[in-house]
C-alpha cells in the first residue's frame, strides 16, 4: 500500500509531531515475532493483544481490527441460522494467528468446520474456488488482496466485536519509557473509531427450557419500547454465551447472573427478572437427599451451568451432560435416568412433584444479559425494565 499500511500511516502520524520517525521492515508474520524477540527490532505491529508473546509488553490500542465472517455476495445464507453458521457451513481461517480468546472459543466450539491457511492471501483464493463457504478475515485485508471486480462480490455476513491492534515492544527499560510515551500520547490525542450507533435490530439467542416463552415476551416487549427489533434463536445454554462474548450474538434474553463473571465481555442488565432455584429431580423409587449427589454410583442429568453454580455441592455421581433442557423431565420420566439437576424460577418447582420428588438446592438471580458493545444502551435498558417489571409474571426458566 502506498501509505505502507493505515495501521503504520496512523503510528508516523502520531509521532511525527515529535519527531521521531520510524523504520519498518515487512515480514511474514510469524518471521516478525521471531525476528523481534531475538531482539533484531523494537517490537512487532500491529498485533491483537492475545499475539503479545511472552518477554513483550504492550502499548495502549493504537486502532481496532474489524475482524468478521466474509462469504460471497452470491451465497445466500439462511438469516435465520445466521449464529450456528460455523457448524453449517465450512470456514477458513489463518492457521498461524492466535486470535482473541473469544473468537478462538467459538473456533474451538466448531473446530470440524474449519479449515486452514497460511496467510488471507489464500484464504481469499480458498473463497473464490469454493473450497470453503467463509472466511473469518478483515474487510480491509480482504479488500486489499481481492482484484476490484471480486472484492465487489463479497459481503459481510457477520462481525466480531472490534479488536484493539497494539504494538508489541521487546521488555527491557528502554522499552518500558517508550510504552510510557506512547501510552500518554494516545491518552491525549487518539480518539476512539467505534462510537456506539443505537441499533434498529439485534440479534439474541435463548436457551429453550420450559417457561423460557414468558421471558422472551417480556424481552421483546423491552427493545420495542426502545425502537429496536429483535431475531431471537434458541441455542444450547453453553453455545449461547460463547456466541455472547465473542460478539456473534448482541443478547440473550436471561441468565444465571452469578455465572457471567468468566465471560468478560458480557454485562448482566439490572434489575433482576426473576429470582430461580437449581433443584434435584428425583424418580420416586429412589432417595432423594443430598447424599444422591455424592454416591458414584449415581447418573444425573445437569447442565454446566447449573454444575458452575453448584461448586459448594459434594458431587460425586456420574455426571451427564444434557443442554437441550426440555428433555430433562422426558428423559427422567422414561426411565433412563433416575435423578437431574433442573433449574426453575423460585416456588415454580412444584409443577414437576406429581412425577418426581424434588430437593430444592440453591437460589439464583435470573438477569437479562448483553454484549458490552451495547453499554451505552444499558442505561435504558435498565429503565425501561424496572418500569415494566411489576407486570411480569415469570414461568420456570434455566
Amino acid at each position: 500500500m502506498d501509505n505502507g499500511g493505515d495501521a503504520i500511516a496512523s503510528l508516523r502520524d502520531l509521532l511525527a509531531p515529535h519527531d521521531i520517525a520510524i523504520e519498518v521492515d515487512y515480514l511474514p508474520w510469524e518471521q516478525a515475532q521471531l525476528r523481534a524477540a531475538a531482539g533484531e527490532y523494537v517490537g512487532y505491529f500491529p498485533a491483537w493483544p492475545s499475539e503479545v508473546r511472552s518477554g513483550f509488553i504492550a502499548s495502549a490500542p493504537l486502532g481496532f481490527s474489524h475482524l468478521g465472517i466474509l462469504g460471497k455476495s452470491d451465497n445466500d445464507l439462511d438469516y435465520r441460522n445466521l449464529i450456528h453458521l460455523f457448524e453449517q457451513y465450512k470456514v477458513g481461517v489463518v492457521a498461524s494467528y492466535v486470535y482473541p480468546t473469544n473468537i478462538q472459543n467459538v473456533l474451538d466450539a466448531y473446530g470440524e468446520t474449519l479449515h486452514y491457511a497460511s496467510s488471507e492471501r489464500e484464504l481469499v483464493n480458498m473463497l473464490n474456488r469454493g473450497s470453503v463457504d467463509l472466511i473469518l478475515a478483515s474487510p480491509e485485508v480482504v479488500g486489499h488482496f481481492s482484484p476490484s471486480k471480486r472484492a465487489k462480490k463479497l459481503k459481510m455476513v457477520t462481525q466480531f466485536a472490534d479488536i484493539p491492534l497494539v504494538l508489541a515492544l521487546k521488555q527491557n527499560d528502554t522499552n518500558r519509557a517508550r510504552k510510557d510515551f506512547l501510552d500518554d500520547l494516545l491518552q491525549r490525542h487518539l480518539h476512539s473509531n467505534t462510537a456506539f450507533t443505537r441499533p434498529t435490530h439485534l440479534v439474541g439467542t435463548y436457551i429453550n427450557t420450559p417457561g423460557v416463552e414468558p421471558f422472551i415476551h417480556f424481552i421483546e416487549q423491552i427493545y420495542a419500547e426502545l425502537g429496536i427489533s429483535l431475531k431471537l434463536e434458541a441455542v444450547p445454554a453453553r453455545r449461547g454465551l460463547v456466541l455472547l462474548n465473542a460478539g456473534l450474538s448482541d443478547l440473550d434474553v436471561v441468565r444465571v447472573a452469578a455465572n457471567m463473571a468468566r465471560f468478560k465481555n458480557v454485562r448482566v442488565v439490572e434489575p433482576t427478572l426473576a429470582l430461580g432455584e437449581h433443584i434435584l429431580l428425583c424418580d420416586k423409587a429412589v432417595p432423594c437427599n443430598l447424599a444422591a449427589l455424592s454416591k458414584p454410583s449415581n447418573k444425573i442429568l445437569v447442565t454446566r451451568g447449573a454444575l458452575e453454580s453448584l461448586t459448594n455441592f459434594d458431587i460425586k455421581a456420574k455426571l451427564m451432560f444434557n443442554e437441550k433442557l426440555r428433555r430433562t423431565p422426558e428423559l427422567l420420566k422414561r426411565y433412563e435416568f433416575e435423578y437431574a439437576i433442573f433449574s426453575t424460577v423460585f416456588g415454580d418447582g412444584q409443577q414437576y412433584a406429581n412425577d418426581f420428588n424434588i430437593l430444592p438446592l440453591r437460589r439464583f438471580r435470573l438477569n437479562h444479559v448483553v454484549n458490552r458493545r451495547l453499554d451505552p444502551l444499558v442505561p435504558e435498558l435498565q429503565r425501561t425494565i424496572q418500569a415494566k417489571l411489576d407486570d411480569f409474571t415469570p414461568n420456570s426458566v434455566h
